[in-house]
């Protein structure tokens, strides 16, 4: 699809889904964006019916292109902890053309060939550069879960990498970080990353750590950080796990080029972020360590980073 002509992006998670239009000669920033959640439609496609009818586009052929929160793998995709799912085939049969559907946080990635540089804020350490064609790069996405993906420059052109990297092993280097593993495993659930690196994360971290004392969103521990010595080791562990978890991803996807901070959790921890310890325990990879230290890591300030990069595979198919 090129920029002339109008497509319709959606960013799909669990619990609600954001649709938009992309291009017919207005550029490729998104627009007209809608939100509807599960609890007020049975399935996916009522909720792009009724989309489509509130832009009076009923009758309109639209290429389409999904970010899914999910493995997108064959016709019907199921959505990680959602009740809905996605028939590609059904979407064809709205919207008269086959849609593309990629990994929501593949989106992401992708949509770093697309983002301003105003949208980007270098943490300290290598200064960022822009993305260009020839280096590999690395999305780090925290919110709800822990999402993965590359940016990989493969014969002149840029391959979007998903990955399920929020599923491996949590590997507990200090006494809090132990704690932690200790408290998730007595509850019989496994103990991967994403058990420290999300929303869900902080609070069984905050518990962990609280003797006693819990909280019951992500945002009480982040705006806690200054005046709670409990939310402020929390905050502490999860900056210092985050480094060695991007460090050892970085050396995965050999992202030399940069690694890109994304969502909520980031942006809140910012400040934090910006300490000695993340960046120690980045470069703490041994032999890797100068290689490490060569890469710059941002926190992307954007909070429409599906849709940015649904709007951008679409312009390349």
């Amino acid at each position: 699809m090129g920029g002339d002509a109008l497509g319709l992006v959606a960013d799909v998670g669990r619990v609600s889904v954001r649709f938009g239009l992309t291009g017919g000669g207005k550029g490729l920033a998104p627009r007209n964006v809608r939100s509807f959640h599960t609890g007020e439609h049975s399935t996916f496609t009522s909720a792009l019916v009724a989309y489509l009818a509130e832009l009076r586009l009923e009758d309109t052929p639209l290429p389409s292109a999904l970010a899914i929160a999910g493995a997108v793998n064959g016709d019907v995709i199921n959505l990680t902890g959602s009740r809905w799912y996605i028939s590609l085939s059904g979407v064809e049969a709205v919207l008269r053309t086959r849609p593309r559907a990629l990994n929501e946080c593949a989106a992401k990635a992708l949509a770093l060939t697309a983002l301003p540089q105003s949208a980007i804020s270098p943490l300290p350490g290598p200064a960022s550069k822009p993305v260009a064609e020839g280096g590999n790069y690395l999305v780090v996405s925290m919110g709800t879960g822990l999402g993965v993906a590359a940016l990989i420059s493969e014969s002149g052109r840029f391959v979007p990498v998903a990955s399920e990297a929020g599923h491996m092993a949590f590997s507990p280097r200090s006494a809090d970080e132990e704690a932690l593993a200790q408290a998730i495993a007595a509850k019989g659930q496994s103990v991967s990353a994403e058990s420290l690196l999300s929303a869900g994360g902080l609070v069984a971290a905050y518990a962990a750590l609280g003797a006693g004392k819990t909280v019951d969103k992500a945002e009480e521990v982040t705006r806690r950080n200054a005046g709670d010595e409990t939310a402020s080791r929390t905050t502490a562990m999860f900056v210092e796990y985050l480094g060695a978890y991007v460090g050892d991803l970085a050396l995965a996807f050999t992202a030399w080029q940069g690694v890109y901070l994304t969502g909520p959790i980031a942006r809140a921890l910012q400040a934090q972020l910006a300490a000695p310890a993340f960046r120690r325990r980045l470069e703490d990879k041994g032999v890797f360590r100068r290689q490490l230290a060569s890469v710059p890591v941002s926190v992307v300030s954007s909070s429409d980073l599906e849709l940015i990069g649904a709007a951008a595979a679409l312009n390349r198919r």
